[in-house]
């Protein structure tokens, strides 16, 4: 909107491939990035990559130490990536799949998190799929990742409709076309989209750009007031992250 802004605070995460593969523990798939936050733990925050597939109790165990140790904020699970699917309404169908979600939202909801779930991808990654989760976890706050639009981009009217029927759904950003964020814009309001970058591989500046263009009068974009479009770009993922937007002041 005119002004030459830096990127003060921002939620990493470690390299996905990294977690798809068995011979690494949850540390050991981490340590980039663990490293990273202990270099500057004013500005990069933790979204931790969980595999249910090859990590159990033990590793949700030690992901609660990282709170404090690692600036940990959310938690991220990726159906696609790990082989699953997530629980739907048919019991027997659901069984597995509770065994390995499950236990992750309860961690979650133990320490307050939200957790991103990746959608764009049939079978296991539509964004429908996550009703049954948010259902059972009203209380933990949910992302959807890229909205559903990584691969599929007609998935992001799935997720907006996801996030109009259940207050815990928030919509990530990246990937999704501007007629989608504008619908997005008029369905949810500002105080349900979030802004992801995924870079790598996407750019970020285009994905910024994106967002801040729901300002724009319409039809370019939907006459977002700045407050709105700062709110999207970090004041919400600050909120549900518990970040803090301000540095507290030097004690006397």
């Amino acid at each position: 909107m005119g002004e030459t802004r830096q990127i003060d605070k921002a939620l990493v995460m470690t390299g996905l491939g990294l977690t798809a593969l068995g011979q690494y523990s949850l540390r050991e798939a981490h340590q980039y990035v663990l490293d990273s936050i202990c270099k500057y733990p004013q500005r990069l925050y933790l979204n931790a990559v969980f595999n249910p597939r090859i990590w159990g109790a033990d590793q949700l165990d030690e992901l609660k130490g990282w709170v404090k140790d690692y600036n940990l904020r959310m938690i991220k699970i990726h159906p696609t990536m790990h082989n699953y699917y997530l629980p739907l309404y048919n019991p027997f169908l659901a069984e597995t799949s509770r065994k390995f979600v499950y236990p992750i939202l309860e961690v979650a909801r133990e320490l307050g998190l939200p957790v991103m779930i990746h959608m764009g991808e049939p079978p296991y990654s539509i964004p429908a799929s996550i009703a049954p989760l948010a259902e059972a976890f009203p209380d933990v706050a949910i992302q959807v990742g890229h909205s559903g639009a990584n691969n599929e981009t007609s998935y992001a009217a799935d997720a907006l409709l996801l996030a109009r029927t259940h207050d815990n759904v928030f919509l990530g950003s990246s990937w999704v076309q501007m007629p989608d964020l504008i619908q997005m814009y008029y369905a949810v309001g500002a105080g349900k989209i979030i802004f992801e970058s995924d870079h790598s591989p996407q750019s970020m500046g285009q994905q910024m750009r994106m967002v801040m263009n729901l300002h724009l009068p319409p039809p370019l974009g939907a006459g977002a007031s700045p407050d709105e479009v700062y709110q999207m770009i970090g004041g919400n993922i600050a909120q549900i992250c518990h970040i803090p937007l301000e540095e507290p002041a030097p004690a006397d």
